[in-house]
């Protein structure tokens, strides 16, 4: 209020008639209400932001765990089809070991 009543007193020293200051402070009031944030505006607009962001961060950390949760399952299911994949071509190289083991003897026979 003190800044109020210098602001009116030094319009009125500088020509505006004491009707003319209290109109000019009104207005200058009004508008400073209507696009001025106030503490408490800027500490509501604090706390909703902290609250919002905690909320991210939960939604990121449930989100990566579901990530993880996947890849992990790629990985045993990829690593169950390679194992199986060693095992077939392991099979299949004791078998052509078997067949080149068997015509090695039967050509050492002939000769």
């Amino acid at each position: 209020m003190i800044y109020a009543l210098r602001y009116t007193k030094l319009l009125v020293e500088n020509g505006f008639t004491e009707d003319q200051a209290n109109i000019a402070l009104k207005v200058g009031l009004e508008i400073m209400n209507e696009n001025f944030a106030t503490k408490k505006d800027i500490q509501l607009s604090e706390l909703a932001l902290k609250s919002d962001m905690k909320e991210m961060e939960s939604s990121i950390r449930s989100d990566m765990k579901e990530e993880f949760a996947n890849v992990r399952s790629e990985m045993k299911d990829m690593e169950s089809r390679l194992n199986a994949s060693i095992n077939n071509i392991t099979l299949r190289l004791g078998s052509l070991m078997v067949v080149l083991f068997g015509m090695t003897i039967s050509i050492l026979k002939f000769v």
